[in-house]
This record gives structure tokens, C-alpha cells and sequence, in this order.
């Protein structure tokens, strides 16, 4: 299955506005698709964002996650375990890490080229090392995230889109271009409130929250995102969020 989730990516063309992503339709096989949504994890199995103490506690409460590591996916039945294990040979192969980075290949160089002090400081200059973080996500009604670039550390970000329709299509992640330059300071990262995101930011586009979909980009000083209110008529918004991270020295 790696080889066709690889190949997708590759053939899916590079977006640059408001900066540099690709968004891959059919990211997945089909049956295996509709067995991992079949059988995602109870809502029971899943901890607020903001007891894991990987956010502040002024993040959004309506978030909830279950980490894609062995010791949670153990916990489960057989049938909700296999499409998850499946995933984390994916997430964890290091031909899937390097054929997605070398898809951004000019853009990671630019960043690390123009690291800042602090950068330097905390990531080092070549011979880089990088942790992964993997974990399925509940957004519900209300969930917000004003526009921010993420963390320093972040170097790849993926959103695979688990809708079972597209009823929701509205409710993709937002990408967002400042109305005037914004200084991220050295640690190259901005985080504002979603009340004054309209004020500071033009919205460029919202990609469309369509099942078995794949939104992914390097982290930059400059790659704004966010999540508009969700407020439909729904019960939950389910992805998986795969995080590559710089280690630091």
C-alpha cells in the first residue's frame, strides 16, 4: 500500500499560493479507506488536546486525540488495531519521509538556509535528526484556531481528511496570506487570535474537507493556517495529524 500512497503524493501537482502544499485526492486505497473509518476508536479512547500537555491551556477544548503509538493501538480490538498498524509502518518508512520531503525539497533548503540565530541554536545547521508524532484527531462543534506557522521544531505537516461523505466540505483547513508583513521574530513563528485573523490576514483558501483526502506542507515562517469556526450541524470533524519534528541539539 505504501508504494500507491507514495505514488499519489508524487503525481499530485505542488501548490505555491499562499504557500507551498500539495492537496492529494484518494490519498488512500479504497477498501482500506473505508476499513479505517469503519473502525476508528470510540470517542471513550480519545483524551482532550489540552491534557497532553503538548498545547497551552488557552488551546481550544473541543479537540481530542488518540496518539498512534503501540501501547494505545494495543488497547484496542483486533479489528480497529489493523488499519492503525498499517498506518504506522506508512508514517514510520524512511522511503515515505524522504520522497515527501524531496517533493518540497526547495523550500526546506531555503528555511534551513535562513535560519535564524535562535534556529541555529536549537536545530543546528546540517545532520539533521527528526522525531515523529502521529495521532487521530476529534474536532467538534465550535473548534476554532486562529492563524499560526507552528512551532519552530515542526518540519512537515500532514492532515489526512476522514469524513465518511462530504458533507462537511466546508470545514477544511483555512490558508491564510498577511495584509502586510508580519515579523515572526527568531523563532520564525506567529500565533494569532482568531478574533483578529480577519484583521491581519487575507483568507486565500480553504481546502475542502473531502473523504480520504491529504493536505500536506513543510513548516515556514510564512505558512499560515488556521481552522474557521466550526459551527455546522455536526457531531465530529475526524483526521489523522502526522507531524515530522526537528530533534533539538
Amino acid at each position: 500500500m505504501i508504494d500507491q500512497v507514495i505514488k499519489n503524493i508524487k503525481d499530485t501537482e505542488l501548490s505555491e499560493e499562499p504557500f507551498e502544499h500539495k492537496f492529494v485526492n484518494e490519498v488512500f486505497p479504497k477498501e482500506f479507506y473505508k476499513n479505517l473509518i469503519d473502525n476508528l476508536p470510540h470517542k471513550k479512547d480519545y483524551m482532550p488536546l489540552t491534557n497532553t500537555g503538548t498545547v497551552s491551556k488557552n488551546h481550544p477544548l473541543e479537540r481530542f486525540v488518540f496518539f498512534l503509538n503501540l501501547e494505545n493501538i494495543n488497547k484496542l480490538e483486533k479489528i480497529k488495531k489493523e488499519p492503525l498498524l498499517e498506518l504506522i509502518k506508512i508514517f514510520t518508512s524512511p522511503i515515505f519521509f524522504n520522497t515527501v520531503t524531496d517533493q518540497f525539497k526547495n523550500v526546506i533548503r531555503n528555511r534551513i538556509k535562513n535560519f535564524s540565530q535562535y534556529e541555529i541554536d536549537l536545530l543546528g545547521k546540517d545532520k539533521f535528526e527528526f522525531d515523529i508524532q502521529a495521532s487521530l484527531v476529534k474536532d467538534f462543534k465550535k473548534y476554532q484556531l486562529g492563524v499560526h506557522t507552528d512551532t519552530t521544531k515542526k518540519f512537515l505537516s500532514f492532515l489526512f481528511y476522514l469524513p465518511s461523505d462530504k458533507k462537511l466540505i466546508e470545514l477544511g483547513t483555512a490558508l491564510y496570506k498577511p495584509k502586510k508583513e508580519i515579523d515572526t521574530g527568531p523563532k520564525g513563528n506567529k500565533h494569532i487570535a482568531p478574533s483578529e485573523t480577519e484583521k491581519a490576514f487575507n483568507l486565500v483558501k480553504k481546502v475542502p474537507f473531502l473523504p480520504n483526502t491529504l493536505l500536506v506542507f513543510p513548516r515556514t515562517n510564512y505558512s499560515f493556517h488556521g481552522v474557521e469556526k466550526i459551527n455546522e450541524d455536526q457531531s465530529e470533524r475526524n483526521l489523522i495529524q502526522l507531524n515530522y519534528y526537528f530533534k533539538t541539539k
